[in-house]
């Protein structure tokens, strides 16, 4: 019995182990005027063109900007989460919670995993990339279009509309 329960523990710990291993610190999350500048300055930083939010559109930036802009008024009035209301605790959390919802669908360096048969097969097989990645190879493939589209037909006897 003993040695049942023992090893129903370490089958539960085993298995929990990549659950707490996937979780990751969320991009914006400030308990002082302080750390919040400096997680502001971050979050621009990494928004530029090589950042790690770099796929942010203008809409979400836009977004982000406003609930960045938000969060610096409420940490205006008061320094710390510590000495505001728990009105304006929840308000500064809803902010921080957009945000990073946010910047944590366009980061970069998250992994995406998709199960699929390759071509010519039955087997399904998991492939794992990165958001970056995926957008690298979405946009080399419009590139492609693109310049497909200009040349327009090479072959011979090829008919253009």
């Amino acid at each position: 019995m003993k040695v049942r329960i023992l090893l129903a523990c370490v089958l539960l710990a085993v298995c929990a182990m990549p659950l707490s291993a996937a979780e990751t610190e969320a991009p914006v999350k400030a308990t002082t005027k302080e750390a919040f500048i400096a997680v502001e300055a971050g979050v621009r930083k990494e928004m530029q063109a090589e950042g790690r939010y770099a796929y942010v559109n203008d809409r979400e930036r836009e977004e982000v900007e406003a609930n960045l802009a938000r969060m610096q008024a409420l940490f205006d009035k008061t320094a710390s989460v510590d000495a505001m209301s728990k009105d304006v605790q929840v308000e500064l959390f809803n902010a921080q919670e957009a945000v990073n919802a946010v910047l944590e669908k366009r980061d970069r360096d998250r992994l995406i995993c998709e199960r699929s048969a390759t071509t010519g097969s039955r087997i399904a097989s998991t492939q794992c990339r990165t958001y970056g990645e995926i957008e690298e190879q979405r946009e080399a493939s419009r590139k492609l279009m693109r310049e497909k589209g200009a040349r327009g037909c090479t072959k011979p006897g090829c008919k253009q509309g």
